[in-house]
């Protein structure tokens, strides 16, 4: 099943009864022969938020307006009236964070065999699924963060940014309004050496809020697994991929990540400028154990956090899809 982040903060994140002992689940458990239960857990890689600015937030709502400083200066001499040039105002943008829980389950027998769901392992589970919650969440604000065919769409994407589009879209306003529009999703294609050569060439024309020349330099490129192989010869070689020809290859030794828990065929050129993307953290993961107050057998334990997403101005990041 499709995970949806939107959708976890009306329901849960997972659908279930979470009780491992019910009769339906267990069958003959009890009467096995079993000397050990294991449930083995998956190491899970911390990835997403290499990608955002985490902040550590006690609200629950965050409101803000980013400010562009004044253009660049005339020629004018000191007996001319002087020329007063003014800020601009951005856009509004409003960070929401999210309560979320999942709960286990566990019958006193199970503790009292030492064999299936002890409360250390509830716990080390809960927190597991807190950290592949948050996982999903960051990497959902990629996977679902391309406009759609049409410009300005904003169908089911994870999250907004400051001027109302994607993630990625195409035809962005400038905060001053003389400045135009501004792009940062490139059209659906190959991963090639030319591609990330023109990522790298609009980072480093990118325009400001007003308008004026603010320099990139290329970070990074970030790749879904499926595109590592891809990228790794796109950047290991000198030699122009694909090729006989002994021409160079203008973007060998290109940094480059995977980021694992992307949607396949997903690449995200990333320049130096301030990060956009913040992660909000209200409450971090944590647990409770607690006895169910009409069934003094059942020992209940549940994982809590408070995250949310958002972003500002996305001019750090240039997004592709590849199909």
């Amino acid at each position: 099943m499709a995970w949806n982040f939107g959708e976890s903060v009306k329901s849960s994140v997972r659908s279930g009864s979470g009780y491992q002992l019910l009769d339906a689940e267990t069958g003959d458990f009890y009467t096995a022969a079993l000397d050990e239960a294991a449930n083995l857990l998956a190491q899970t890689p911390v990835q997403g938020s290499k990608y955002f600015k985490v902040k550590n937030v006690d609200k629950n709502n965050y409101s803000s307006r980013d400010v562009y400083g004044v253009g660049m200066a005339q020629v004018n001499s000191d007996g001319e009236a002087l020329a007063f040039d003014k800020s601009v105002v951005g856009f509004d943008q409003t960070i929401s964070n999210y309560v979320l829980r999942l709960a286990k389950g566990t019958g006193r027998e199970s503790l009292e065999t030492d064999r299936f769901g002890v409360i250390g392992d509830d716990v080390r589970e809960l927190m597991q699924s807190g950290n592949k919650t948050i996982e999903r969440i960051l990497a959902d604000a990629v996977n679902r963060g391309f406009e759609g065919g049409t410009p300005g769409s904003t169908t089911g994407l994870s999250l907004l940014a400051e001027d109302g589009l994607a993630l990625f879209a195409t035809g962005r306003p400038q905060p001053r309004a003389a400045a135009g529009t501004w792009e940062n999703k490139n059209a659906t294609g190959s991963l090639t050496a030319s591609t990330v050569a023109s990522s790298r060439e609009q980072l480093n024309t990118y325009l400001d809020g007003n308008g004026d020349l603010a320099p990139q330099m290329l970070e990074k490129v970030v790749v879904s697994p499926n595109m590592e192989d891809t990228m790794r010869e796109i950047s290991g070689t000198t030699l122009k991929v694909d090729t006989s020809l002994n021409t160079t290859n203008i973007v060998s030794g290109t940094p480059y990540e995977v980021w694992h828990w992307l949607n396949d065929n997903t690449v995200i050129y990333c320049g130096d400028a301030e990060n956009g993307l913040e992660f909000h953290v209200r409450k971090n993961p944590e647990t409770l154990t607690w006895e169910d107050g009409t069934n003094p057998d059942l020992i209940k334990t549940r994982l809590r956090m408070a995250v949310g997403t958002g972003c500002k101005r996305p001019g750090k990041f240039i997004g592709q899809l590849t199909a």
